[in-house]
C-alpha cells in the first residue's frame, strides 16, 4: 500500500543551526541510565498497531516477531554507509480515512544524537517499508537501540519494549566472524532425554551437543549451531550469545528443538563464529541416549564451508535446497559454483572470463524434477547466458525444422527433455542437427538434457559425440527422496493441520515408510496431503468417534493427537490398489468444495465466478488425469490478470485462489503475498533485482498479488526507470513449468493492457483474464445487510429505504476510483453504527436488546452528513492511488 507522504531528515553533526534549535525543541528520552535527545517531530493523535515488523541493514535482516536473534554483522573496519530499512507486514490506524504519522529513530548507546531518523505517514494496509537515509558514517560494532513514536505492538506476542509512547527495539552490531579468530574445538557429545526416547528412537523434540573448545571462549560474539541431515536439509539450529558474565568458560552447551522427526542416520553441525562457518561436528545417531561426536576445523576450501554459505547466502541454492533426492548432488553443486565465482571475480577484475559453453545432463525417474532442477542451473552455477528455453523433443520433431530451434542457441541455456525420441527414426535427423552444434566451439551457448537414467544410456548409444561431450562429472542424477525426507513430506503435510503425532505414533509412522518405502517414495506431495488428512486424520477421528461417551468427553489434545493405531499405510495401499484412484480422495474433495462454496457466496460477480468454476474444474480434471498416468499436454501456465476498479472482490478472489490451488496441489502454502511497485523497484542498480529476489524467495508456495501493476511499465523511456527489470525478473518465473506460484497482475483495465503491449512475453504467460464489474445497487445493499445481519443489527423500513436511496445516489455521481463494497463496509462501519451508538448513549437508559439492535433513519442520515462533511474536508486532499480490494 502507498503511503500518503514522506518526510526524511538525516541529522548533522556539525554543530549549525539546525541542531542547536533541536537541542531547544527536541525531547528528553532515558533508557538504561543514559539521556538522549529526541528531535522534534509530528506526534499523531492515536497510535498505529502493527504486526511483522522487520528491521533491514543492506542485506541482512531480523525479524523479532519470529524469534530471530536481534543482530547484523559488519567488517572489521565498519559497515558501508547504507540505510536501516523497517518494514511491516500489516498496519491499522483504526480507519483508512487517516494518515497517522510515525518518527523512527536509530541511537548507538551512549550517543545522545541519533545516527539517523525518519518520519513518515502509516495507513492501513499491508506491506509499509521506511527507508531510512544513508549514513553519514561506517556502521561499527557496537549496541543500538531503535526508537519509534507512534506505533503500537499488535503482533501475536510482544517484540518491542513500551517506554511511554515509544517502541524501542534494541540490537547489537557485531564484527563479521570472517575477521576473527576462531576457537578450537577440542571434543563434543550428543544426548537426548532418556523420556523421549522411551516409545522408540525415532520422535521428534531434543537434542543435546555439548561442545567443549581448548580454550577460554571469547565474549561479546555468537556462536552458532546448524545441524544439518544426511540429506542436508536444515533439521534445527541454535546459538549462544557469550558475554562477559561467560568469561572463563570452554563449554557450550546447544539444545536442539525441531518438530520433524530424528531419524537413524548420519548429521553434521556446522559451528559458526558472528555467522562464520569454522569448524564441523558430525555423529552417527542411532537412538541411544548418548552418542559421540567428531570434530574436526573447517576451511574455506572445504565443501561443506561453501555449501552451508550457499544455503544462508544465495537465493537459488535455498530453493534448490527444498528439492528432494539431492543429498550427493548439493555438494557437487557447491563444487561447481567455483567455476561461476572465478568469472564473476574476472568481471570485476575487468579480465577475460573462462568462458566455455557447458553441455550437461540431468537424470530423474520422474521428468518433472529432472526439469525443475536443470532450470535453477544457468543462475546457481552462474553460466552467462542471458536466457533459457525449455524445449520438449516431441515438439521439435513436430516442427521439420531441425536447424529454427538450433540457429536461436547463441547466449541462451537450451533445455530439452522427452529426449528419448532422439533416437528414433526421424529424431535421427534432428539428433544429428544437435551433434553438428555440439561440435560447433564458435557460438557460447550451453545445453542441458533431461530425462531418466534409460533414456540417457540409449541417446549415449545413439550418439558418441554427446556423451564426449557431456562429461561425467556434469551429469547429475536426481535420487529418489530418501527415507528421512518421505517421513518429513508426511509430517510436513500433517503439521499444516491442527493434529499431531504423539511419540509413539512418530516411531510408527518411520516403521511404515520404511516398510514400504518403494511405493510411498514415488509418491506426489498431493498424495502424501491425501493420505495424511483420509488414512490418518479420518482414521483418528472414526477412533474418537467410536469411543465417544457424553459423560466422559475427551479433552482438547486428545482430539488432535494421532495415535500410533490411528497409521495403516499398508491399509491405504491395498484400499489404493483396488479403486486405482478413479474416484479424487475425500479431503481433497472437501477442502476444493469449501473453498467453492465460499466464492459462490460472494455478491454479484457472477460471470467472474463461472469462469473461475469453469477453469478450476478443468485443473482439477488435468490432476486426475495426472494421477491415472494419461496424458494432459505439455503443462501450461496457470497466472492470472484481474482488472477492475478497488473494493470489487480482487484480493478476496486472490486468496481463494489460494485455497483451491493449495486443494488442488499447485500450490504447496496457498497465502496471499500482496505487494506493489514501491516494494519492487529499487533506487539504484542492483537493488531491484535483490527486492525481487528476496520477494519471490518469500512467495514460493504462495500467490504473488502486485497491485497496481501496470505502473511497473510506464510510458516514458527513461531506463533509469527500474520497474521494467521487474518485469524482466518475473519473466524467469513465467517460464517455469510448475513454479509451485502463483502470480496475480491486478490494475484497471486500460493501464493493465498497455502493460501487456510493452513487453510480448507477457500475455501469452497469463492465459487467465478475470474482470471485477463494479457493483451495482442491490449487490452494495445485499452487502451491507449482510455486514449487519452478521454482527446482529437490523434495520427499521426507513431506514432501510434512506440506505438504499443513499446507494443509488453515490454510483450515479461515482467515478473510476470509487471504492465499491470497501465503501459500502465503510460507510456502514465508519458512519451509521457510530452514529446509532451516539443516538442511543445519548438517549433515555435501557436495557432493551432490540435498542441496541435496531438502526433507525435518523442513524443513516447522520452517516450521510458525516460523509458529506467528510468529503468537503478532503476535496483537495490529492486522491489515494491503488486498490483496496
Amino acid at each position: 500500500m502507498r503511503k500518503n507522504y514522506t518526510t526524511t531528515t538525516q541529522n548533522k553533526k556539525s554543530e549549525d543551526f539546525e541542531s542547536l534549535l533541536a537541542d531547544f525543541v527536541g525531547e528528553d528520552f532515558s533508557y538504561k541510565g543514559c539521556t538522549y535527545k529526541v528531535p522534534f517531530h509530528e506526534q499523531g493523535t492515536q497510535q498505529v498497531r502493527f504486526s511483522g515488523l522487520s528491521l533491514l541493514w543492506g542485506q541482512q535482516s531480523f525479524s523479532p516477531e519470529k524469534g530471530e536473534a536481534a543482530r547484523f554483522f559488519v567488517d572489521k573496519a565498519g559497515g558501508a554507509r547504507g540505510h536501516f530499512t523497517v518494514h511491516m507486514e500489516v498496519t491499522d490506524c483504526g480507519s483508512e480515512d487517516v494518515c497517522c504519522p510515525v518518527a523512527f529513530y536509530i541511537f548507538r548507546e551512549g550517543n545522545p544524537r541519533p545516527l539517523s531518523e525518519h518520519e513518515e505517514g502509516q495507513i492501513t494496509g499491508f506491506c509499509s517499508q521506511n527507508d531510512f537515509p544513508p549514513l553519514e558514517e561506517n556502521l561499527t560494532p557496537g549496541r543500538y537501540f531503535l526508537l519509534m513514536d507512534g506505533l503500537a505492538d499488535d503482533g501475536e506476542q510482544a517484540v518491542l519494549q513500551m517506554m511511554g509512547r515509544y517502541a524501542c527495539l534494541p540490537f547489537v552490531v557485531m564484527e563479521a566472524g570472517s575477521s576473527l579468530s576462531h576457537p578450537v574445538v577440542a571434543s563434543a557429545e550428543v544426548s537426548r532425554p532418556e523420556e523421549e526416547l522411551e516409545a522408540g528412537p525415532c520422535s521428534s523434540g531434543m537434542l543435546c551437543l555439548a561442545v567443549r573448545f581448548s580454550s577460554s571462549l571469547p565474549t561479546d560474539c555468537e556462536i552458532s549451531a546448524m545441524c544439518y541431515t544426511e540429506d542436508w536439509k536444515l533439521q534445527a539450529q541454535a546459538e549462544r550469545l557469550l558475554t562477559a558474565r561467560r568469561q572463563g568458560e570452554r563449554t557450550i552447551h546447544f539444545r536442539f528443538r525441531s518438530d520433524l522427526i530424528w531419524m537413524a542416520g548420519s548429521y553434521t553441525v556446522i559451528l559458526q563464529h558472528n555467522r562464520e562457518p569454522f569448524a564441523a561436528v558430525t555423529f552417527k545417531y542411532c537412538g541411544e541416549p548418548v552418542t559421540k561426536a567428531h570434530c574436526r576445523l573447517l576451511s574455506e576450501a572445504e565443501v561443506e564451508y561453501r555449501l552451508v554459505k550457499d544455503l544462508a547466502e544465495n537465493g537459488v541454492m535455498q530453493r534448490v535446497r527444498e528439492f528432494t533426492g539431492m543429498a550427493r548432488l548439493r555438494p557437487r553443486l557447491a563444487e561447481l559454483m567455483s567455476v561461476g565465482d572465478y568469472n564473476v571475480y574476472c568481471q570485476e577484475q575487468r579480465l577475460a572470463e573462462l568462458q566455455e559453453n557447458i553441455y550437461m545432463a540431468v537424470t530423474s525417474e520422474a521428468p518433472f524434477h529432472a526439469k525443475r532442477l536443470a532450470y535453477c542451473l544457468p543462475k546457481l552455477l552462474k553460466f552467462g547466458t542471458s536466457d533459457s528455453k525449455m524445449q520438449d523433443c516431441a515438439e521439435w520433431l513436430e516442427s521439420d525444422a531441425p536447424d529454427e530451434l538450433l540457429d536461436e542457441r547463441a547466449g541462451q541455456t537450451l533445455i530439452l527433455y522427452n529426449i528419448g525420441v532422439l533416437c528414433s527414426g526421424k529424431g535421427r535427423e534432428y539428433l544429428a542437427a544437435l551433434e553438428e552444434v555440439v561440435a560447433d566451439s564458435f557460438s557460447f551457448w550451453a545445453l542441458i538434457l533431461c530425462g531418466t537414467e534409460e533414456e540417457l544410456r540409449q541417446l549415449f548409444t545413439c550418439s558418441p559425440v554427446l556423451e564426449q561431450a557431456i562429461r561425467p562429472e556434469l551429469r547429475l542424477p536426481v535420487e529418489r527422496p530418501s527415507l528421512a525426507e518421505v517421513v518429513h513430506w508426511f509430517q510436513q503435510e500433517l503439521g499444516k493441520t491442527a493434529f499431531r503425532l504423539d511419540a509413539e505414533a512418530e516411531n510408527k509412522l518411520v516403521r511404515q515408510v520404511e516398510a514400504y518405502y518403494g511405493a510411498v517414495s514415488l509418491w506426489p506431495r498431493e498424495e502424501v496431503f491425501r493420505f495424511v488428512m483420509k488414512g490418518i486424520v479420518g482414521r483418528m477421528k472414526r477412533r474418537i468417534r467410536k469411543g465417544y461417551v457424553s459423560a466422559h468427553k475427551p479433552s482438547r489434545i486428545d482430539m488432535i493427537r494421532v495415535k500410533a493405531e490411528d497409521i495403516s499405510l499398508e491399509e491405504w495401499l491395498q484400499a489404493s490398489a483396488t479403486a486405482v484412484l478413479v474416484e479424487p480422495a475425500e479431503a481433497d474433495a472437501r477442502v476444493f468444495a469449501e473453498s467453492m462454496k465460499e466464492l459462490e457466496e460472494m455478491v454479484g460477480l457472477q460471470s467472474l465466478k463461472e469462469a473461475l468454476t469453469t477453469d478450476f474444474y478443468r485443473m482439477r480434471f488435468n490432476e486426475q488425469r495426472r494421477r491415472l498416468g494419461l496424458s494432459v499436454g505439455e503443462e501450461e501456465a496457470r497466472h492470472i490478470i484481474f482488472t477492475g476498479n478497488p473494493g470489487t472482490g480482487k484480493t478476496t478472489v486472490a486468496r481463494l485462489l489460494g485455497k483451491i490451488y493449495h486443494a488442488l496441489g499447485l500450490l504447496s502454502k496457498g497465502e496471499v503475498i500482496a505487494t506493489e511497485r514501491r516494494e519492487l523497484v529499487g533506487e539504484y542498480i542492483g537493488q531491484t533485482e535483490e527486492k525481487l529476489n528476496a520477494l519471490l524467495q518469500r512467495a514460493r508456495g504462495n500467490v504473488l498479488f502486485i497491485d497496481e501493476a501496470y505502473s511497473l511499465c510506464t510510458d516514458t523511456d527513461d531506463r533509469r526507470d527500474y520497474g521494467h527489470r521487474v518485469v524482466e525478473g518475473l519473466l524467469s518465473v513465467l517460464t517455469e513449468p510448475r513454479p509451485d506460484m502463483l502470480i496475480v497482475l491486478a490494475g484497471y483495465e486500460e493501464e493493465m493492457e498497455r502493460l501487456l503491449q510493452s513487453n510480448p512475453g507477457l500475455r501469452s504467460r497469463f492465459p487467465y483474464h478475470y474482470r471485477f464489474a463494479d457493483y451495482n445497487a442491490d449487490e452494495l445493499m445485499q452487502i451491507a445487510l449482510r455486514l449487519l445481519e452478521r454482527d446482529d443489527y437490523r434495520l427499521t423500513p426507513e431506514a432501510e429505504a434512506l440506505l438504499r436511496d443513499t446507494i443509488e445516489d453515490t454510483l450515479s455521481h461515482k467515478d473510476r476510483y470509487f471504492a465499491n463494497a470497501r465503501w459500502m463496509n465503510q460507510f456502514i462501519l465508519s458512519g451509521v453504527l457510530p452514529a446509532m451508538a451516539r443516538r442511543v448513549m445519548t438517549g433515555e437508559g435501557t436495557e432493551d436488546v432490540e435498542v441496541y439492535q435496531t438502526i433507525e433513519r435518523a442513524d443513516v442520515e447522520e452517516a450521510i452528513r458525516r460523509q458529506a462533511s467528510l468529503a468537503a474536508t478532503t476535496k483537495n486532499a490529492r486522491p489515494r492511488i491503488g486498490f483496496r480490494a
